[in-house]
């Protein structure tokens, strides 16, 4: 009976994952803003900087400018150079206008979870809300998966992506080797094994936009398994404009490409990005009450 009780003990105190809110007052992140000549880099992990406690909203701004902090370094596999061969290595990139937080990194997380009302309308393509993984404090060519509106569509795109950051064209500032030429299929680091075809998520439709959902993004063998709350249901949604809606929870592979698996480490970004020409509505806005981990 003893021997039993010994062997019995430590699977009784394995705890289940669950969810876990890190959107309190006491959670520190980091908060960004750029907008032309307004410029504020909070780069410091803390609780005082603004962070997507209850009523925190990302809107829209207009006017590019140049970051101060998260400067291109060069690391194995990843080599910074301009289009024409220029060494960028200690150079700062130029951001669109954008608003947005990273948290404090997270560990030993499974997924990552949103309550959000992805909210606007735009007349043109290029006016996002998003809310992701990165494993990258800086974002700057990594890996990430997440969510992601563009305001001049109605639906919610889940997507992953290895370099998301760095083209696979001539444009590309990211290179595989430190050889300053294009070289080869411009010796460009590639997000999915020299395919640019390959898939990288896929669309929600039939969700209000205007609406508060929880957003809940978990990894499971390979797999990632996305639900969308709507308070204690299911809110129904389908995977495309024809189809019907159904309660809104699937499971899907990922590409062999994308190391889902590995993504245990991170940080995670909500905000809003802007381009010229977008047309975004003027009280367009990112709406977070939480930011949830699962661990």
């Amino acid at each position: 009976m003893k021997i039993f009780l010994l062997l019995a003990l430590p699977c009784a105190l394995l705890a289940q994952p669950k969810w876990t809110s890190i959107a309190t007052p006491g959670d520190a992140y980091q908060y960004f803003l750029y907008a032309g000549q307004r410029r504020i880099e909070t780069s410091q992990f803390s609780s005082k900087a603004p962070h997507p406690s209850p009523g925190f909203n990302y809107r829209f701004v207009s006017g590019r400018s140049t970051r101060t902090v998260c400067e291109l370094k060069n690391r194995a596999g990843v080599y910074w150079y301009s289009p024409e061969g220029r060494n960028l290595e200690g150079t700062f990139p130029t951001t669109n206008p954008t608003e947005f937080n990273v948290s404090a990194v997270q560990s030993g997380i499974q997924g990552f979870g949103v309550t959000a009302a992805f909210s606007g309308a735009a007349q043109h393509p290029g006016a996002l809300e998003t809310v992701y993984f990165t494993d990258r404090v800086c974002s700057d060519g990594g890996n990430e998966y997440g969510l992601s509106r563009d305001l001049a569509t109605k639906s919610i795109l889940v997507y992953w992506a290895a370099y998301a950051n760095c083209g696979n064209d001539a444009q590309s500032v990211c290179r595989k080797t430190g050889n300053a030429s294009l070289g080869h299929n411009f010796s460009n680091v590639q997000q999915e094994n020299s395919s640019a075809h390959a898939q990288h998520g896929f669309r929600l439709y039939g969700l209000d936009p205007e609406t508060v959902y929880t957003y809940k993004l978990y990894i499971d063998h390979h797999k990632l398994h996305v639900e969308v709350w709507n308070g204690r249901k299911l809110a129904e949604c389908s995977g495309s404009e024809e189809s019907s809606r159904v309660p809104c929870s699937l499971f899907r592979p990922v590409e062999p490409w994308f190391p889902i698996d590995q993504l245990h480490s991170g940080y995670i970004v909500a905000g809003t990005q802007n381009t010229e020409g977008s047309g975004v509505a003027q009280n367009a806005a990112l709406k977070v009450s939480d930011i949830l981990v699962l661990k």
